[in-house]
């Protein structure tokens, strides 16, 4: 069975992949599974702290809003402030 932070990486691969245009191949030689978790949680703390909007963590993070949330839930992470 697959771990949530895993599940969380392929979705944003998938997510990545459908925003940027490239291949979840291409995202993932770009950014590897704890570079994904590092980055997403430090993007997250950002967020829950109100220094940017989910608009713009979406931006940052470089995926869609629905994939976006779809990430945090599968890290068990608050889409709320």
């Amino acid at each position: 069975m697959q771990t949530k932070e895993a599940h969380a990486y392929d979705l944003f691969l998938e997510a990545r992949a459908l925003y940027t245009g490239k291949t979840s191949s291409e995202v993932r030689s770009e950014i590897d599974a704890d570079e994904f978790e590092a980055r997403i949680r430090a993007l997250h703390y950002q967020y829950i702290s109100g220094k940017f909007s989910f608009g713009r963590f979406t931006e940052l993070a470089g995926v869609a809003h629905l994939e976006l949330r779809e990430i945090l839930d599968a890290l068990d992470l608050s889409t709320h402030h």
